[in-house]
């Protein structure tokens, strides 16, 4: 296994990531998607995906979408309006590569970016097979869903009016506001949040309000049928406090031939470092292989 820095384009940005190439000749290759205010490794988990997909034979790059870390304006994510041609984009910058099989290629994304992948595979039908990890469906859904769990309707109702308004702001010209990514998201322990931003310094710990009316507008719910009849897997823990598996179900129902769920009992939102990630490792490397 090796590993090269990757630089692309999308939309006049420069983007940057990792690829890593198994031991074997022209092998297939995978995106790896992060999710809402990760970053190219996604927390460490996607360097493991990396080695576990090598071993597979499968080839693999992991890259930070606009807005995020390492770039200067991070904070300024827009799931919605830029990273989906931030996957398309690096499609095709990998049809560049050499040392690939770029007609053999899988989309992998977790959260957002499970999202992200399903929307990118029902506009390029190169895409051969992909596995989303916890998708979010519907964008205002999947927020207002954490704000009615921690907060209530109207810090919800509230929430979406300070929204609203920086919008209006914005289509005057003034730039949007920045906020703590904890209320964003209305986490429900501040302690827990800081832990996380002192273990994993890369993740965003400021989001402009644009960002929350972007992600309003994430729809993968109205693509996910367009994926068929490519192999689709969906990997969900039935304890995700994050995004609910009733709306992960509902976008399954959604989905054409060719799709499978894995149901991982007891598992929340996020499955790294926690003794759910090495199924979802192996579930998404023997997945790629069968179909790629």
């Amino acid at each position: 296994m090796k590993n090269r820095e990757f630089n692309f384009s999308s939309s006049g940005r420069r983007l940057s990531g990792t690829l890593t190439f198994p031991d074997v000749k022209s092998p297939p290759v995978t995106l790896l998607c992060h999710g809402f205010g990760s970053y190219d490794d996604d927390i460490g988990a996607f360097v493991r995906m990396a080695e576990r997909l090598s071993e597979a034979g499968i080839a693999s790059l992991r890259f930070s979408f606009s807005g995020s870390d390492p770039y200067e304006d991070k904070g300024t994510i827009l799931p919605a309006s830029e990273w989906l041609f931030d996957v398309l984009a690096a499609i095709r910058a990998l049809e560049g590569v050499e040392d690939v099989d770029v007609n053999r290629l899988g989309l992998v994304g977790m959260s957002m970016g499970g999202a992200m992948v399903i929307q990118a595979a029902a506009l390029d039908t190169n895409v051969r097979a992909v596995v989303a990890c916890c998708p979010v469906s519907d964008g205002y859904e999947w927020l207002k869903a954490r704000w009615l769990a921690t907060r209530g309707q109207e810090a919800w109702d509230a929430f979406v009016a300070e929204v609203r308004a920086d919008g209006l702001q914005v289509s005057h010209g003034e730039a949007s506001r920045i906020v703590d990514h904890f209320d964003v998201q209305a986490f429900p322990s501040r302690e827990d949040w800081e832990q996380a931003l002192s273990e994993f310094p890369r993740l965003l710990s400021h989001l402009s309000l644009a960002s929350v009316s972007d992600t309003f507008c994430v729809r993968a719910q109205n693509f996910v049928a367009d994926v068929a009849p490519r192999p689709l897997l969906i990997i969900q823990g039935d304890n995700d406090e994050s995004v609910p598996i009733e709306q992960t179900r509902a976008l399954f129902e959604r989905a054409g031939a060719g799709k499978s769920m894995n149901v991982i009992e007891g598992a929340p939102h996020c499955f790294w470092g926690t003794e759910y990630e090495p199924r979802v490792l192996n579930d998404t490397a023997d997945w790629l292989s069968q179909s790629l």
